[in-house]
């Protein structure tokens, strides 16, 4: 697929948002798991969205048009590692409102570092969402760091969060695994023809 990609707009409020229309599908998880790596990877563009080693570094609600057709949305990270608690407070605020308000909102992509797990925090994040009637599609990010006993873990304690149903799609940005089944959830999420 054809990706053009493109930065619009860094929002902290929901008069910020895009009142185009257009759909949204947009990426979250803990500080540190991946989404800016594999919103990059999606895209075809290294330095779309900036990458560090220090988690946090997403503080805004950060919006990029694809195709002129729909927005892949990069949220803040959940724990938000090296921010004052001030800060944490306002971008978990600022979360809840874009989940809460964003009328073109079609599904959140969740990742879990496939080493770690879901942690608590996780559960948490995923239930409120969920509560608010938003579809979530688990991801496991960073597969090629993992071992299959851990990634087995992982899976496993997805299926308690999610249900036995819903099978968690395996990604690594590195070794370019799963991103053609993420495009192929999105697209259907946003109802886009493939070009």
């Amino acid at each position: 697929m054809m990706v053009e990609a493109e930065f619009i707009m860094a929002a902290t409020k929901p008069s910020q948002f895009p009142s185009d229309g257009l759909p949204q599908i947009a990426f979250l998880g803990r500080s540190n798991v991946g989404k800016s790596s594999l919103l990059n990877a999606l895209s075809g563009k290294k330095k779309l969205v900036r990458i560090s080693s220090k988690p946090g570094k997403t503080k805004e609600i950060n919006f990029f048009k694809i195709n002129q057709a729909f927005y892949l949305v990069d949220l803040p990270g959940v724990g938000f590692a090296g921010v004052n608690f001030e800060k944490v407070r306002e971008m978990e605020v600022g979360i809840r409102s874009y989940v809460e308000n964003a009328k073109e909102l079609r599904g959140i992509i969740y990742l879990i570092d496939s080493k770690i797990g879901p942690q608590p925090i996780d559960v948490e994040v995923i239930e409120n969402i969920r509560s608010l009637g938003c579809p979530v599609l688990p991801v496991m990010s960073k597969c090629d760091k993992a071992n299959q006993s851990e990634q087995a873990k992982t899976r496993n304690a997805i299926s308690r969060i999610f249900g036995k149903d819903v099978r968690p799609v395996r990604i690594s940005v590195l070794r370019k695994i799963g991103l053609d089944e993420i495009w192929q959830e999105i697209l259907s999420s946003v109802a886009v023809e493939v070009k």
